[in-house]
Protein backbone atom coordinates (compact mmCIF):
# COMPACT_ATOMS: atom_id res chain seq x y z
CA UNK A 1 0.00 0.00 0.00
CA UNK A 2 1.59 3.40 -1.23
CA UNK A 3 1.38 6.93 0.95
CA UNK A 4 -2.30 7.73 -0.97
CA UNK A 5 -3.56 4.26 0.41
CA UNK A 6 -2.04 4.98 3.73
CA UNK A 7 -3.64 8.28 3.75
CA UNK A 8 -7.07 7.55 3.03
CA UNK A 9 -7.10 4.39 5.81
CA UNK A 10 -6.20 6.98 8.18
CA UNK A 11 -8.62 9.34 6.94
CA UNK A 12 -11.26 7.06 7.03
CA UNK A 13 -9.89 5.67 10.68
CA UNK A 14 -10.35 9.03 11.95
CA UNK A 15 -13.82 9.60 10.41
CA UNK A 16 -15.01 6.38 12.22
CA UNK A 17 -13.77 7.33 15.45
CA UNK A 18 -15.69 10.89 15.23
CA UNK A 19 -18.87 8.86 13.89
CA UNK A 20 -18.50 6.25 16.78
CA UNK A 21 -17.64 8.82 19.97
CA UNK A 22 -20.94 9.35 21.64
CA UNK A 23 -22.23 12.93 21.76
CA UNK A 24 -23.63 12.19 25.06
CA UNK A 25 -22.14 10.11 27.67
CA UNK A 26 -24.56 8.12 29.91
CA UNK A 27 -23.94 7.32 33.62
CA UNK A 28 -25.52 5.73 36.97
CA UNK A 29 -26.36 9.07 39.32
CA UNK A 30 -28.06 8.22 42.53
CA UNK A 31 -29.83 10.78 44.96
CA UNK A 32 -31.28 9.51 48.14
CA UNK A 33 -33.01 6.46 46.78
CA UNK A 34 -33.76 7.67 43.19
CA UNK A 35 -31.30 5.96 40.71
CA UNK A 36 -31.15 6.95 37.06
CA UNK A 37 -28.91 8.15 34.01
CA UNK A 38 -27.28 11.30 33.11
CA UNK A 39 -25.81 12.10 30.00
CA UNK A 40 -22.70 14.52 31.81
CA UNK A 41 -20.75 14.47 34.89
CA UNK A 42 -23.60 16.02 37.48
CA UNK A 43 -22.80 18.77 39.69
CA UNK A 44 -24.52 18.60 43.14
CA UNK A 45 -25.70 21.26 45.61
CA UNK A 46 -28.91 22.10 47.62
CA UNK A 47 -30.95 25.06 48.40
CA UNK A 48 -33.88 26.10 50.35
CA UNK A 49 -37.15 26.12 48.87
CA UNK A 50 -40.37 27.32 50.35
CA UNK A 51 -43.68 25.09 50.05
CA UNK A 52 -46.94 25.38 51.31
CA UNK A 53 -45.44 28.58 53.77
CA UNK A 54 -42.20 25.73 54.92
CA UNK A 55 -38.59 26.26 54.03
CA UNK A 56 -37.25 22.88 53.21
CA UNK A 57 -33.78 21.89 51.79
CA UNK A 58 -34.07 20.85 48.38
CA UNK A 59 -30.76 18.36 47.26
CA UNK A 60 -29.83 18.76 43.60
CA UNK A 61 -28.04 16.75 40.84
CA UNK A 62 -27.74 18.13 37.46
CA UNK A 63 -25.50 18.77 34.13
CA UNK A 64 -25.90 20.20 30.83
CA UNK A 65 -25.34 18.02 27.54
CA UNK A 66 -26.90 18.15 23.92
CA UNK A 67 -28.44 22.26 24.43
CA UNK A 68 -30.25 20.72 27.62
CA UNK A 69 -30.21 20.86 30.95
CA UNK A 70 -30.81 17.78 33.06
CA UNK A 71 -31.73 18.06 36.78
CA UNK A 72 -32.55 16.35 39.77
CA UNK A 73 -34.04 17.42 42.58
CA UNK A 74 -35.03 15.75 45.70
CA UNK A 75 -36.94 17.09 48.85
CA UNK A 76 -37.76 15.09 51.80
CA UNK A 77 -41.01 15.51 53.87
CA UNK A 78 -42.02 14.60 57.23
CA UNK A 79 -43.82 12.16 56.39
CA UNK A 80 -45.62 10.12 53.33
CA UNK A 81 -48.82 12.06 54.05
CA UNK A 82 -46.75 15.37 53.75
CA UNK A 83 -44.75 14.29 50.99
CA UNK A 84 -47.48 13.86 48.65
CA UNK A 85 -48.47 17.20 49.18
CA UNK A 86 -45.37 18.71 48.64
CA UNK A 87 -45.32 16.91 45.35
CA UNK A 88 -48.54 18.91 44.30
CA UNK A 89 -47.22 22.03 45.15
CA UNK A 90 -43.63 21.41 43.48
CA UNK A 91 -45.60 20.32 40.25
CA UNK A 92 -47.72 23.47 40.04
CA UNK A 93 -44.48 25.53 41.36
CA UNK A 94 -42.38 24.04 38.66
CA UNK A 95 -45.12 24.79 35.89
CA UNK A 96 -45.58 28.44 37.00
CA UNK A 97 -41.49 28.85 36.65
CA UNK A 98 -41.21 27.67 32.78
CA UNK A 99 -44.31 30.03 32.51
CA UNK A 100 -46.18 26.73 30.85
CA UNK A 101 -49.08 27.41 28.10
CA UNK A 102 -49.33 23.65 27.12
CA UNK A 103 -48.85 20.53 29.57
CA UNK A 104 -48.51 16.99 27.55
CA UNK A 105 -49.27 14.27 29.91
CA UNK A 106 -47.18 11.30 28.77
CA UNK A 107 -48.17 7.96 28.46
CA UNK A 108 -46.43 6.63 31.78
CA UNK A 109 -47.65 9.65 33.97
CA UNK A 110 -48.78 7.53 36.47
CA UNK A 111 -51.72 7.94 38.91
CA UNK A 112 -50.50 11.71 39.52
CA UNK A 113 -50.24 10.98 43.81
CA UNK A 114 -46.61 8.48 43.43
CA UNK A 115 -45.15 9.64 39.85
CA UNK A 116 -46.61 12.27 37.42
CA UNK A 117 -44.71 12.56 34.44
CA UNK A 118 -45.47 15.19 31.19
CA UNK A 119 -43.68 17.68 28.69
CA UNK A 120 -44.43 21.34 29.06
CA UNK A 121 -43.94 24.03 26.28
CA UNK A 122 -43.47 27.52 28.20
CA UNK A 123 -40.88 30.33 27.43
CA UNK A 124 -37.50 30.69 29.11
CA UNK A 125 -37.63 34.40 30.93
CA UNK A 126 -36.99 36.81 28.11
CA UNK A 127 -39.88 35.30 26.20
CA UNK A 128 -37.64 33.02 23.86
CA UNK A 129 -39.48 29.50 23.42
CA UNK A 130 -38.55 26.03 26.48
CA UNK A 131 -39.72 22.56 26.26
CA UNK A 132 -39.60 20.82 29.62
CA UNK A 133 -39.73 17.39 30.00
CA UNK A 134 -40.92 17.10 33.91
CA UNK A 135 -40.91 14.13 35.87
CA UNK A 136 -42.12 13.53 39.67
CA UNK A 137 -41.68 10.40 41.61
CA UNK A 138 -42.60 9.84 45.24
CA UNK A 139 -41.08 7.51 47.38
CA UNK A 140 -42.07 7.64 50.94
CA UNK A 141 -41.27 10.88 52.90
CA UNK A 142 -39.23 11.77 49.91
CA UNK A 143 -40.24 13.79 46.81
CA UNK A 144 -38.26 13.82 43.56
CA UNK A 145 -38.18 15.85 40.43
CA UNK A 146 -36.61 15.20 36.83
CA UNK A 147 -36.21 17.82 34.57
CA UNK A 148 -35.35 18.36 31.03
CA UNK A 149 -34.73 22.10 30.00
CA UNK A 150 -34.22 22.64 26.33
CA UNK A 151 -35.29 24.64 23.28
CA UNK A 152 -36.27 21.95 21.52
CA UNK A 153 -36.20 18.42 23.60
CA UNK A 154 -35.55 15.05 21.44
CA UNK A 155 -36.23 11.53 23.28
CA UNK A 156 -32.16 10.93 22.86
CA UNK A 157 -32.22 13.64 26.10
CA UNK A 158 -35.74 12.47 27.86
CA UNK A 159 -36.19 9.00 27.72
CA UNK A 160 -32.80 7.76 29.47
CA UNK A 161 -33.67 10.04 32.28
CA UNK A 162 -36.97 9.28 32.99
CA UNK A 163 -37.75 6.15 31.58
CA UNK A 164 -34.59 4.17 33.90
CA UNK A 165 -35.39 6.37 36.82
CA UNK A 166 -36.07 3.76 39.82
CA UNK A 167 -36.40 3.88 43.54
CA UNK A 168 -34.05 1.27 45.51
CA UNK A 169 -34.16 0.79 49.01
CA UNK A 170 -31.35 0.34 51.40
CA UNK A 171 -29.33 -2.93 50.35
CA UNK A 172 -31.29 -3.44 47.90
CA UNK A 173 -31.09 -3.30 44.12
Amino acid sequence: MGRWGLCCLSLICCLLLVACSPSLNWREVQLGSLRTLLPCKPDTGSRPVVLGGQTLKMDMIGCEAGGALLAISRVQATDAVQAAKLMAMLRQASLDQVGSVAVHPRPNSGDEKTSYDVQVDGSRSKGLPLQVRFKWLLAEADVYQMAVYAQRLSPELTDNLTNEARIYQAGVR
